[in-house]
C-alpha cells in the first residue's frame, strides 16, 4: 500500500477518535458560550480532516462496498426538516463539499446531565452542498463506522501503521 494511503489511514483514525470524543462528552450549558464557539471550530476542523483522509484511504476498497452509519451514541431524531445520512461515503462527500456546516448542540435530559445547570452534547453535524440540502450526519456513527467497519478492511489490505504515535 502506498505511503500516502497509509498516512491517510492514520490521520482518519486519529480524527475518528476525536469525533468519537466530541460526540461522547457533555458540555456545560451554564457559561458554555466560550467552549461552544471553540468546539464548533474544532468539530468542523476534525470532521473535514477526517472526511478527506477517510475518503482517500477508502480508495483501495471496492467502490460498491457500502458502509452504513448505524451506531449512534444517543437516540435522537431531527426536530427540523432534513435527511439523516446513512451511508459513510455519502456523509464524507457531503462534509468535503459542504458550503455550510452546522455543529448540532442538543440539550441532554436533566436526569442524564452530570453538570450543574444541565449539559449539551454534539450528536450530529448538519452539512449542505451546492447539490444536496442541509442534512444530518451522526458524528458518533461516522467515527464508529470507520473504526469498526472500514479500518479492519484497510488493515487487511496492509494499511497498518508502521509506528505507534
Amino acid at each position: 500500500m502506498e505511503m500516502v494511503t497509509k498516512h491517510s489511514v492514520d490521520r482518519a483514525t486519529d480524527e475518528a477518535v476525536r469525533l468519537w470524543s466530541f460526540a461522547s462528552t457533555q458540555y456545560p450549558i451554564q457559561d458554555g458560550v466560550v467552549i461552544q464557539e471553540k468546539l464548533e471550530y474544532m468539530v468542523v476542523e476534525s470532521a473535514s480532516a477526517f472526511s478527506f483522509n477517510a475518503r482517500r484511504a477508502m480508495e483501495v476498497l471496492p467502490r460498491d462496498r457500502e458502509f452504513r452509519l448505524c451506531q449512534p451514541r444517543y437516540e435522537w431524531r431531527p426536530t427540523v426538516d432534513g435527511e439523516v445520512v446513512g451511508n459513510l461515503r455519502d456523509a464524507l462527500n457531503r462534509i468535503i463539499h459542504s458550503g455550510k456546516m452546522i455543529v448540532g448542540f442538543e440539550r441532554l435530559p436533566p436526569e442524564s446531565a452530570v453538570m450543574p445547570g444541565g449539559a449539551y452534547v454534539i450528536p450530529y453535524l448538519r452539512a449542505e452542498t451546492d447539490r444536496r440540502k442541509l442534512s444530518f450526519i451522526d458524528t458518533f456513527a461516522l467515527s464508529h463506522c470507520f473504526l469498526y467497519q472500514v479500518l479492519p478492511e484497510l488493515h487487511a489490505k496492509g494499511a497498518k501503521a508502521d509506528t505507534v504515535h
